[in-house]
Parts: C-alpha cells; sequence; structure tokens
C-alpha cells in the first residue's frame, strides 16, 4: 500500500480552493469549510481507501477531495466542478461517485456502535 502524508492532500487542494501560503487559522476555518475534515482526516481516509489498488488508473488525491467537497458543499453539479479548478462535470460526478461509495463501504471499519 502506498501511504501518502497530508502535504501530498494540501498540494493537491490549492490548484483546487484558496488557501492561504501557512497553515493558520484561516487555513483551517476554509479547508474545513471546503472538506469537512483535517488534512490529516482526509490523509487516513485515503490510505484507508488505498484508491491506487482500488480505484481505476489515473486516480489521483484531488479525487478524494472533489468527493468530500461533494459531501460537503450543498450546489448544483457544474458550480461544483467548476470551483474546484474548473474540473469536468462528468469527471468530477465519476471521480466523486466512486470515492463517496468507497467512503461509505468503510463504515464497519471506522464507525463504532459501542458507547
Amino acid at each position: 500500500m502506498f501511504a501518502i502524508a497530508s502535504n501530498i492532500i494540501i498540494n493537491a487542494a490549492k490548484s483546487m480552493v484558496n488557501l492561504p501560503q501557512i497553515r493558520n487559522d484561516t487555513f483551517e476555518r476554509r479547508w474545513k469549510s471546503a472538506f469537512g475534515a483535517s488534512p490529516e482526516v482526509c490523509c487516513l481516509l485515503w490510505n484507508k481507501i488505498n484508491p491506487y489498488k482500488t480505484m481505476p488508473t489515473g486516480v489521483d488525491p484531488k479525487h478524494l477531495l472533489c468527493a468530500l467537497y461533494f459531501l460537503t458543499v450543498y450546489d448544483t453539479e457544474h458550480n461544483r466542478a467548476h470551483s474546484l479548478g474548473k474540473e469536468d462535470e462528468k469527471t468530477y460526478q465519476k471521480w466523486s461517485e466512486l470515492f463517496v461509495d468507497a467512503i461509505s463501504y468503510l463504515e464497519c471499519k471506522v464507525v463504532s456502535t459501542h458507547p
């Protein structure tokens, strides 16, 4: 399994959302408003899904971020795709669906039902 670090996820996001150069409160606020979780949690999610093994060729960390953006921001498909670096709608939809499905299959591994 090829694990990725948070700096790879952060670099993928820089072309998608307006993030400050340094990691500060503004960075954290903008990141969480776009993707709903910290970069470290995004890395854990990527590593649990293991997309290089479970997804079609061409998968990239930005595709996970597209799916998280889809789950976090309620907007039209056109606006979501355009706001994330002028991504094509069909490409955005394809990768978002693949990652949302993969995330849903992790439920029994990451969600505890015991108090």
